[in-house]
């Protein structure tokens, strides 16, 4: 009982062609090779359509085979004894049951399951993948809707000094200035750590020390602490984000991570998560919050101020994301 195959010597991608032999003592041989070895010994994948079977040999070699009927027909003469999973693959029962509890995983996934789910996922990206994500999204947001900081250096260096308090020596965490008249006063934070200030709502702070801007640092670095934004971003396309994990192709984050920074609005929770974390950092550098209160105050006055159709009413701003209410200032100024 023989049948054609490519044989892999383990060592290289070569093949050679080669005849395979199945004894009736149940033995394996390629006499071109002086390979007689028993069967026992040998591993050979379980039938999946018409793909190849792969017939793994103890030293490391290993043939492939198309003639799938002829080694389902030489196994069974041979009583050779199939692996429980491969029992599994070929019952239609099993393999409609797993249909089934698949359906069953993804509507639960996109449903009651999707806060929990996005949260696993933002859990287990991998710190390359956030990289590579807010990397292409700064650039694409310097082309299209950033500019070059106008501060003066010492203000720039006023603000690094109080985000490097924030932060500490944690590497993760990098400040960036722009300006952009389209995006209006915000202040955002990318899912590495990289934040980013416009220069429009440092102008708004009327405290000396800018303490103000650093309760706004602080909450953005909530955001990233508790990952809102992945969290956001994967429950808006879950289903993408499921197959993307499981596959490993994780495009759909960088695609869409540059429209969630501009137009998406955090949840009321992740908002009060933020608030919370900023509060507690405030307080943890001894530090009042009322700045941050005035601060947001100003904010709203700016925004009323301005014409229904200017660039801050376009869904950008840091309004926009992070709607001020008088219970979110009134949280502040109690301190």
């Amino acid at each position: 009982m023989k049948i054609n195959a490519k044989l892999y010597d383990g060592t290289s991608s070569k093949e050679q062609s080669v005849v395979v032999e199945f004894s009736t003592n149940k033995h394996l041989i390629i006499e071109s090779h002086n390979i007689d070895i028993p069967l026992s010994s040998v591993k050979i994948s379980s039938r999946l359509g018409n793909t190849p079977r792969v017939i793994n040999l103890p030293n490391g070699m290993r043939c492939k085979s198309s003639q799938n009927d002829t080694i389902d027909a030489i196994l069974k003469e041979l009583n050779y004894k199939t692996s429980f999973i491969s029992k599994l693959e070929r019952s239609w029962k099993v393999s409609l049951g797993a249909v089934a509890l698949i359906g069953a995983i993804v509507i639960f996934s996109v449903t009651i399951g999707a806060d929990s789910v996005a949260s696993y996922i933002a859990s287990k990206l991998p710190q390359t993948t956030l990289q590579s994500a807010s990397k292409h999204t700064l650039a694409m947001l310097d082309k299209n809707y950033l500019h070059k900081s106008n501060l003066s250096e010492k203000k720039k260096e006023q603000i690094r000094a109080l985000f490097k308090k924030l932060v500490g020596n944690d590497k993760h965490y990098h400040l960036h200035f722009r300006s952009s008249p389209q995006m209006g006063p915000n202040a955002f934070a990318l899912p590495n750590g990289d934040v980013v200030v416009i220069d429009s709502i440092v102008y708004l702070d009327k405290d000396p020390h800018l303490y103000g801007l650093l309760g706004v640092l602080a909450h953005e670095k909530g955001h990233v602490v508790y990952k809102h934004g992945l969290k956001g971003l994967i429950k808006g396309a879950i289903g993408g984000s499921i197959v993307g994990y499981i596959s490993g192709d994780l495009s759909i984050i960088t695609s869409a991570l540059p429209t969630m920074i501009l137009t998406s609005k955090y949840s009321r929770e992740f908002e009060t998560q933020a608030d919370h974390y900023a509060k507690m950092q405030m307080h943890k550098m001894g530090l009042s919050t009322v700045p941050l209160a005035k601060l947001f105050i100003n904010l709203e006055k700016f925004i009323h101020k301005k014409d229904k159709n200017s660039s801050s009413q376009n869904g950008f701003g840091w309004l926009a994301s992070h709607p001020v209410t008088s219970k979110r200032i009134e949280y502040f100024l109690k301190n």
